[in-house]
């Protein structure tokens, strides 16, 4: 399957905003990703957030309607930093966990790497690789976006996947848990998107972050148990209803 499907190389826009500023996300992807915090906490919020965050007056230049790698790590950063700021810790877990789950749907629904993923999961209802697929469908799209490189590997009940250059905790440092938060949604919700239903777990257990050589998420093979379901679980926390 891997070999099936063609991933497009984006080429980086030249926009610097940031001096020192190298690694980049699709500006697509950033404004998708804001689109729903807007959905979720207002745009006024939103803005607040922006102006905070120091990138208000560059966020025309970083965010666009195609997938140009033209928004700093550091733009994502920032933001989902004054998030916490305003909203507390727990807002930062719930809010940019669910505005990246959801964003994935407009980020990339359109893609043909994901009309052939979702034309070859229905021609194989039963086949064992479909989890895998999927997986690798989403890492390659979060690759061919970002500077990231994603390593999948799998043990006999989980997948790992193994981050370098995470886009989502960059150049921070001393964090006492993992803080990836957006990537855990994006996962989440390519999955969710791709099966129609949302019922694989995602956990992060390592976090450049707080001092591992790389960050690392496992995805369960089995899905949610009946006891699971509906519990808001999301590898971090358990979410409230509207959140899910």
């Amino acid at each position: 399957m891997q070999n099936n499907i063609s991933v497009p190389i984006y080429q980086r826009n030249n926009v610097s905003v940031m001096p020192n500023s190298d690694m980049y996300i699709s500006g697509k992807v950033l404004l998708s990703y804001l689109n729903e915090l807007v959905a979720l906490v207002g745009e006024k919020s939103v803005i607040m957030v922006l102006k905070r965050s120091g990138w208000m007056d560059y966020v025309r230049k970083i965010v666009n309607t195609r997938h140009e790698k033209t928004a700093p790590y550091e733009a994502l950063i920032n933001i989902n930093q004054q998030v916490e700021d305003i909203f507390g810790n727990t807002a930062l877990k719930t809010l940019v966990y669910s505005s990246a789950k959801r964003s994935f749907a407009s980020s990339f629904g359109g893609t043909e790497v994901v009309r052939e993923t979702l034309h070859w999961l229905h021609k194989n209802t039963e086949s064992t690789l479909r989890l895998r697929v999927s997986l690798e469908t989403i890492s390659h799209l979060l690759q061919a976006t970002s500077d990231q490189t994603i390593k999948i590997e799998e043990s006999s009940s989980h997948y790992h996947l193994t981050i370098q250059q995470c886009a989502t905790c960059w150049g921070e440092h001393g964090k006492s848990s993992p803080v990836c938060f957006y990537t855990v949604g994006m996962i989440r919700g390519g999955l969710h998107y791709l099966f129609g239903r949302d019922e694989y777990p995602v956990q992060e257990l390592a976090c450049s972050a707080t001092g591992d050589k790389a960050c690392e998420f496992i995805v369960r093979k089995f899905p949610f148990s009946d006891n699971e379901k509906g519990s808001g679980k999301t590898g971090f926390l358990t979410l409230p209803p509207h959140l899910r």
